[in-house]
């Protein structure tokens, strides 16, 4: 059985999945969706023990018609024969407690796959996931709306080790970016440059963008981040530790944002955003310029990031997408060398879901997607 209850946003229990933290719902309200929160109280018949977790919910609209989001949830570590009545079981008791237009409920699930969905046809996948629920609703979206497929670097290893796990034509790159004197930066949001430097990187990334057509956000959208994260961490009430042990009932803390930069003579050259959050390290964003490339300033730039995660207690770090195999003719095949080079694991996840409210309005909502870039 699965309850749940609207949730005052400052009560949620600490979690290190930065997309379902108080942080990320208020980032998203500035960008125009509306976060709430849950508690989530779920009981399994095959245990006596509750489990509990928090649930940010977003709010969105997209081409008219209004829909819930949950980011990278549940948490739930369950076999796999029972994931699909619980997705079903969670979008049955959220109903209630959702506005009564919202058309329909999207997952994008944290549940890792042994098989990449790519290879089956859509109808194969919805008869696979509804196996074993009431209402055999639930349906694949489109397209996923955060990469299914990613590369996670264990960084409890030590730093010779994941220089050795790396492919030998990264570790020269890397050894190539310090031959040439790349100057690495780092700023956070009390650095007195960051929104300086925030600028000169965001017409990098506009540039990036546009040269290989994906879509970016504007400066505004990157700005509200840091200020986001200055804002909360005045309010954040420190607690005290007893042998760094976090109590149970401690509030999320706040995720921590970083720009990396690399220079050489003065120019500008690449950069990427860094969000931590307690354990997990994430690369969000990056722009790099065409300009000098046979320094190889990425790869030195990532080995900065790969340093400081470790250095600041994170245990793992996500690349955050890669196309789902190395198929050369994919055109994001260059993505897919740059990341595995660096010697973490492949994860392919479930990808994202939905579970229809109002079935009418959702097939003009799946043919509106279908038809939109």
């Amino acid at each position: 059985m699965i309850y749940v209850n609207k949730a005052d946003p400052s009560t949620l229990s600490a979690t290190d999945n930065l997309f379902q933290t108080h942080f990320w719902g208020k980032i998203k309200d500035l960008s125009g969706q509306t976060p709430v929160y849950f508690n989530v109280i779920f009981k399994s018949n095959e245990q006596s023990d509750e489990i509990n977790f928090s649930l940010l919910v977003l709010l969105r609209k997209t081409n008219g018609i209004p829909y819930a989001y949950i980011p990278k949830s549940p948490p739930l570590s369950i076999s796999k024969d029972k994931q699909s009545q619980i997705l079903e079981e969670l979008a049955l008791a959220l109903q209630k407690k959702l506005p009564k237009n919202i058309v329909f409920l999207r997952y994008d699930l944290l549940w890792s796959s042994f098989e990449q969905p790519e290879n089956l046809r859509p109808e194969l996948l919805e008869l696979k996931m509804n196996y074993g629920t009431r209402t055999h609703n639930l349906r694949k979206a489109f397209r996923n709306f955060l990469p299914a497929d990613s590369v996670v670097i264990n960084l409890r290893l030590p730093p010779e080790r994941l220089l050795m796990n790396m492919r030998q034509q990264t570790r020269n790159s890397i050894r190539r970016a310090y031959k040439k004197k790349i100057d690495f930066l780092i700023y956070d949001c009390s650095s007195p440059k960051l929104f300086e430097e925030l600028k000169k990187w965001h017409e990098i990334y506009v540039n990036t963008a546009q040269r290989k057509g994906f879509y970016f956000e504007k400066y505004e959208y990157f700005e509200s981040i840091f200020l986001t994260e200055r804002e909360f961490s005045v309010k954040q009430k420190p607690f005290c530790r007893e042998k760094d042990i976090i109590p149970m009932n401690a509030t999320v803390p706040p995720p921590h944002f970083y720009l990396f930069t690399a220079y050489k003579d003065n120019v500008l050259l690449s950069g990427l955003i860094l969000a931590i959050c307690e354990n997990n390290a994430y690369y969000m964003y990056a722009a790099s310029s065409p300009e000098k490339r046979e320094c190889m300033p990425n790869y030195g730039l990532q080995w900065e990031v790969i340093r400081f995660a470790r250095s600041k207690g994170c245990t793992q770090y996500d690349l955050m997408g890669i196309p789902p195999n190395d198929d050369k003719e994919n055109p994001m095949a260059g993505l897919y060398i740059f990341k595995t080079g660096f010697g973490g694991r492949n994860i392919h996840f479930e990808g994202t879901w939905d579970f229809p409210y109002n079935a009418g309005k959702y097939k003009e909502f799946q043919l509106s997607e279908q038809f939109s870039k």
